[in-house]
């Protein structure tokens, strides 16, 4: 009777235990089957994401590459007629005609020269190598030469300024002039542009009225800071990053090919700076470049 009693408690700790062990595996299962769930539909989004932003990218170029056809055609087409007109026979004109049609023949071979050469720093744009920084050039020089640059100072849709603080106008940087120039004319011609009537509102009265743009210099923690601020469209809070990825161009009523930006960030980033959006300011945009005033 006892090893009747023994064996019955051998077969009954054996059966607990293989249910314990079936328990167990069991928990296994749906614990990783639960892990596998997530880490798929984690991939899955991650997967849905990358197609979303494939598929923006593909409709950004598709509109860069017919952006880029009007910002091109509208040029030639004016060098065709002025080229036109002037090998028409027996065409006399005066000068004062001559000189606009040399006028709007440079202003246009211009336009197309700027937009290649874009092209070309679009191309370099994804390259992260630093850029030699040889030039000892004092930040009033950068400012002066980027205006020139981009003739913001001559737009005659705003009123421009120049301010710099006190301490730093004897500043030098060690820095790559032509970059820091570059760089620099994008962001003001940025301004320059998206402060301008658009072809949307070039009607509306209230888009003729003067815009501003001003260009501040100054100096902070060994760091030269140039803040371009304008009242123009602005730019959303959400937009803050995306505006500096290629082909992003906010407003599509406003010429352009939405690389400037671009070119211009990574051109900063290149020779030791930075170009960040002032998400803060209000009553237009504020685009902040700065510069290491020596190398590192």
């Amino acid at each position: 009777m006892l090893m009747v009693s023994c064996q019955e408690q051998q077969a009954r700790f054996y059966n607990i235990l293989t249910l314990v062990l079936v328990i167990f595996v069991f928990c296994l299962f749906i614990f990783f089957h639960h892990r596998s769930s997530v880490r798929l539909k984690k991939a899955y989004r991650e997967l849905e994401l990358a197609n979303n932003r494939a598929q923006e990218l593909s409709r950004m170029k598709s509109d860069f590459i017919q952006q880029i056809s009007h910002e091109i055609r509208t040029p030639l087409n004016i060098l065709s007629g002025f080229t036109q007109v002037l090998t028409m026979p027996d065409a006399k004109y005066d000068e004062a005609t001559l000189q606009e049609i040399k006028c709007k023949i440079t202003e246009n071979t211009d336009r197309i020269t700027s937009l290649v050469n874009k092209m070309l720093e679009l191309s370099e744009a994804r390259n992260q190598t630093v850029i030699e920084r040889t030039d000892l050039v004092s930040a009033v020089q950068i400012a002066t030469e980027a205006i020139n640059a981009s003739g913001i100072d001559h737009a005659s849709h705003l009123n421009f300024d120049l301010l710099i603080s006190p301490d730093a106008k004897d500043v030098c940087l060690k820095t790559n002039l032509a970059a820091a120039v570059r760089s620099l004319s994008l962001v003001l011609d940025n301004a320059r542009k998206f402060t301008a009537p658009s072809e949307e509102r070039i009607h509306n009265p209230s888009s003729e009225q003067l815009q501003k743009a001003v260009l501040r210099v100054s100096v902070f923690s060994e760091r030269m800071f140039f803040s371009v601020e304008d009242t123009g469209i602005g730019i959303p809070h959400k937009d803050a990053e995306r505006i500096f990825d290629e082909f992003v161009q906010l407003d599509e009523y406003y010429d352009g090919t939405g690389i400037g930006l671009t070119v211009a960030r990574s051109l900063a980033r290149r020779i030791g700076g930075d170009i960040k959006v002032d998400t803060a300011y209000i009553g237009g945009s504020r685009f902040v470049m700065t510069l290491p005033i020596q190398l590192k």
